[in-house]
């Protein structure tokens, strides 16, 4: 047998040879590797670290552009069993819709560290549709989606739109719906977007692994024009057929888009274990009495064995989240900059104020009726409308399943009454760009305004410096939970097992992370 068959791809009967068992070999091998890739990330979809990058739809656009890639890899073995005509519509659909959902998902990092600013607005969160028919539901629902939808959906919306398009267009003028298509995907879509990111700095390398793909599938295109349309290619064209320039391009893409989305999720939990080795190591030693009778891991740095780096102690993040100054300001900076989970420290800030105010109503002012203590329900509301309820959190929280039911429970009817109520706005923050500092929250309007508990005053004096004279707020009677009937249950410790998982979540990785940043920045100024 032949390893290169001397008449090469001529449509006449398989190509056995050895150039055409070894790309059925690797087609097969690679399709199992790639595979096995895709359901582990698959499995840590939903892992805080990766959960912004919409797995689903990058899983989707890897395994739309494996198919194409497989068919094209057996188009040399089977040398005339693949009909002329059936290539063109794989190269005229599956390539097209791939590299689709593909941009689609390279969209995700300008529009997560976009959707990072609007934040801490009031109004940062979705509306509920509502009717009382079923198409009065359907109409009100696209009209919300219309108004306020994030520009996250809107460029979604664009890709089915292409989508759908490329599908119709399947008549006459051959090849050209697809090149055109290639070259709309490829040469305006990806530039475009390297442009607009250009700026972002994130932690994650995230920037360098968009880049990398994107250009990854530039030169695929022009390679395929030459092999169709230029004779000096014919004679690589015998065993490497026109559409296979495109395969070293997909292979790259896929395994950038699948690997660093691992790789990210394997450096977390290698910090998370480095994290409890340092914790357990400290206990021991707490216990031998190594550690000082009055040491505690709230107070006292340590040290992870694989890095050796410094741990900086639970009690500077919260002096951080409690401040008044600049600290906090910069580590808010820095979650919606660079690690993108700026939510998590948005709800623990909120969380300390509504602590605040509870203890200020009830203790201070020593006010027991049901106005306040509706108020502060409708103020608790509004944290888990903005930063909670999948169903109207632009970027929820992640906290356990338990919690998250023991909330849902608390808070999901009222939440309902006021997400149904709450008229359609023009989406937040599409003009705003990632390089920008973030936006004032407190000169921002929303439905409900701004209370004063939630303006940033929390030094420690901060609830002794309000007059004690003043009264305690209560629900305007417009309001749609003005006649609601609070929960037996709802107490000022509704948010405590949410928060604990938060504040550990960003002590273990982002807090770490911004204090290493800040360190590096002293050190190399």
């Amino acid at each position: 047998m032949h390893f290169l068959n001397p008449e090469g791809h001529n449509f006449i009967g398989a190509n056995l040879d050895g150039w055409g068992i070894l790309q059925m070999v690797f087609a097969i091998v690679y399709t199992l590797v790639l595979l096995v890739l895709c359901t582990l990330l698959w499995k840590q979809r939903d892992h805080p670290i990766i959960r912004m990058r919409k797995i689903p739809m990058a899983i989707a656009a890897v395994l739309v552009l494996h198919v194409y890639l497989v068919l094209v890899l057996i188009v040399y073995p089977l040398n005339g069993y693949f009909p002329c005509n059936a290539e063109f519509w794989i190269m005229s659909i599956y390539l097209p819709i791939g590299v689709g959902l593909f941009q689609a998902q390279n969209q995700q990092l300008l529009l997560i560290s976009r959707g990072q600013q609007v934040l801490l607005t009031q109004d940062a969160y979705k509306p509920l549709p509502s009717g009382k028919t079923r198409w009065q539901y359907y109409r009100n629902k696209f009209i919300i989606w219309c108004k306020s939808s994030k520009e996250q959906d809107a460029f979604e919306g664009f890709i089915a739109l292409g989508m759908l398009v490329q599908a119709l267009c399947r008549r006459g003028w051959e090849w050209a719906p697809s090149i055109i298509w290639q070259a709309a995907w490829n040469y305006i879509a990806g530039p475009y977007l390297l442009w607009k990111i250009r700026m972002i700095r994130d932690i994650y390398n995230w920037r360098l692994q968009t880049t990398l793909a994107i250009l990854a599938g530039l030169p695929g295109t022009p390679l395929w024009l030459a092999a169709i349309y230029s004779n000096s290619l014919n004679g690589v064209s015998k065993y490497w057929p026109p559409a296979m320039w495109f395969v070293p391009g997909l292979i790259t893409m896929q395994m950038i888009t699948v690997l660093s989305a691992l790789f990210q999720v394997w450096r977390s939990q290698r910090q998370a274990k480095e994290v409890h080795g340092a914790l357990n190591e400290f206990a021991i030693k707490k216990h031998a009495g190594i550690a000082g009778p009055n040491a505690s891991i709230m107070t006292t740095s340590t040290k992870t064995k694989n890095s050796g780096s410094s741990r900086v102690p639970m009690k500077a993040m919260e002096d951080c989240l409690t401040s008044n100054g600049l600290e906090y300001n910069a580590f808010y900076h820095f979650c919606t900059t660079k690690t993108f989970n700026g939510e998590n420290l948005v709800f623990l800030d909120r969380a300390i104020k509504f602590k605040l105010e509870w203890h200020r109503i009830f203790n201070l002012l020593n006010v027991s009726h049901d106005n306040a203590r509706l108020s502060l329900y409708r103020d608790a509301v509004d944290i888990y409308l903005a930063l909670i309820w999948d169903k109207t959190a632009n970027y929820p929280i992640n906290i356990p399943s338990n919690i998250s039911r023991d909330l849902n429970t608390l808070f999901q009817s009222a939440a309902a009454i006021i997400a149904a109520n709450r008229p359609a706005r023009p989406r937040l923050g599409s003009n705003v760009t990632p390089w920008d500092e973030p936006a004032d929250p407190f000169n921002s309007a929303g439905d409900h305004p701004l209370r004063p508990m939630l303006r940033r005053s929390l030094d420690k004096g901060s609830a002794t410096e309000i007059s004690e004279s003043e009264l305690a707020p209560s629900l305007d009677p417009s309001d749609p939970l003005y006649n609601f009937s609070v929960p037996a249950n709802f107490d000022d410790a509704c948010f405590d097992a949410a928060f604990a998982s938060i504040k550990h979540m960003m002590w273990e990785q982002p807090y770490q992370d911004f204090m290493k940043s800040k360190r590096n920045s002293a050190s190399s100024a």
